[in-house]
């Protein structure tokens, strides 16, 4: 304690000494490290306390020592860099969202469980089951085939110019020259910068409990290579997600009902309903597009065709 404690200020709850830096207030008054040590409240709940209500909260905190202290972590959830943690203990059907001392929640204490991607439902609890919904991004992630072979045909492109210019330059550019003919391709360097087919992750938990009403976090979701794009590694980090949150679904969902099963909602039907619109929506690329642009751009750069002809040839191949 020492210099960073104040003798002449005592904690209004135990009496011991006050932190002379930062403390935490309630109705204007500092309460001691002790006692701080025991607040695990939603953010902002303890500014609307009183006196009364925060010695109301320590007995009740009190009262699930026990639970706390029987707690063994079996598997966490980590929401992020600033997120929290969801901390399980599967052997006595306990979680928790604070790492060491925090509240001990009981399979009794959730009220419902969903977790979603965006506005659409993955996860989400009912009477003896946890309902799986069908997503429809595989079928998003295919309507986008036709833009990244796009991408990819253009930069292509840009590395052959790229490479050209750098052979026909070659001995004639001094070294800074070089430099900086480098420094301005790479600011013309085709990005594939189309929106993911998923923002947001949202885990939402509803509680019974006097303290914690809820509990509502989300995590980003996947992004494509902005250099290098690829359906299939979009779709690996997606389900690698995916997965992970259907984990902690099933987790919380056993806590909430140990004989609970599981429901599929929508299915093969929907899904490839959802695919056959999404591929009517956007038009697709021959499998060999690319192929027949990479041609066409070989009789361009041999001057048989003009620009013109070129553009023209690919906008029909592409279909745009």
């Amino acid at each position: 304690m020492g210099l960073f404690s104040n003798k002449k200020k005592l904690c209004p709850i135990c009496g011991n000494p006050t932190p002379r830096l930062l403390p935490t207030k309630i109705e204007g008054e500092a309460i001691c490290k002790e006692c701080d040590g025991k607040v695990d409240l939603p953010t902002g709940a303890i500014n609307s306390m009183s006196l009364t209500d925060f010695k109301e909260y320590l007995a009740a905190f009190e009262e699930n020592q026990a639970l706390q202290q029987e707690f063994q972590e079996t598997y966490r959830f980590n929401i992020g860099f600033w997120g929290c943690t969801i901390y399980v203990d599967e052997e006595h059907g306990l979680f928790r969202m604070k790492d060491g001392a925090g509240w001990a929640f009981q399979g009794k204490d959730i009220k419902s469980i969903r977790i979603s991607e965006d506005s659409s439902p993955l996860y989400e609890s009912a009477s003896g089951t946890l309902k799986c919904y069908a997503s429809q991004v595989p079928a998003r992630v295919d309507a986008l085939s036709a833009q990244i072979a796009q991408f990819h045909m253009e930069k292509q492109m840009f590395q052959r110019r790229e490479a050209m210019e750098g052979l026909h330059r070659a001995g004639q550019e001094t070294p800074e020259e070089r430099r900086e003919r480098e420094r301005d391709n790479d600011l013309y360097r085709p990005k594939f910068d189309v929106p993911a087919p998923v923002e947001k992750f949202r885990i939402e938990i509803k509680l019974n409990h006097p303290y914690w009403k809820s509990f509502d976090e989300k995590i980003s979701g996947p992004e494509f290579d902005r250099d290098y794009p690829r359906a299939a590694d979009y779709m690996k980090s997606y389900r690698e997600q995916t997965e992970e949150l259907h984990l902690l679904a099933k987790k919380l969902m056993h806590m909430m009902d140990p004989s609970a099963g599981e429901t599929q909602v929508g299915g093969a039907a929907a899904a490839a309903a959802t695919a056959q619109s999404a591929a009517q929506a956007v038009p697709t690329m021959p499998a060999d597009a690319v192929a027949e642009i990479q041609k066409y751009k070989a009789l361009l750069d041999a001057g048989v065709l003009t620009e013109e002809e070129f553009t023209a040839k690919k906008r029909q191949l592409l279909g745009i």
